[in-house]
């Protein structure tokens, strides 16, 4: 499964960028206050942290793409 990453949208308060799978949503990174999380689909907790998360948005990536890029749906 090809993981693909788009930003959606950048503010005051961070990025929000949608992970799509072979051009399907399949979740979201957000970033706040320099930490970026992951959320697999939209189970996005309040006060929750991500699934994985990084402060280096692109080692966050790469641990999104070993964990997901070979499971099916």
């Amino acid at each position: 499964m090809a993981l693909t990453f788009k930003v959606d949208s950048t503010t005051r308060e961070g990025t929000f960028i949608r992970v799509l799978r072979d051009g399907e949503p399949f979740g979201k990174i957000l970033d706040a206050a320099g930490l970026y999380r992951f959320y697999e689909a939209d189970h996005e907790k309040l006060g929750g942290g991500g699934e994985l998360q990084d402060a280096n948005l692109e080692q966050l990536k790469t641990a999104i793409q070993a964990r997901y890029a070979g499971r099916g749906r």
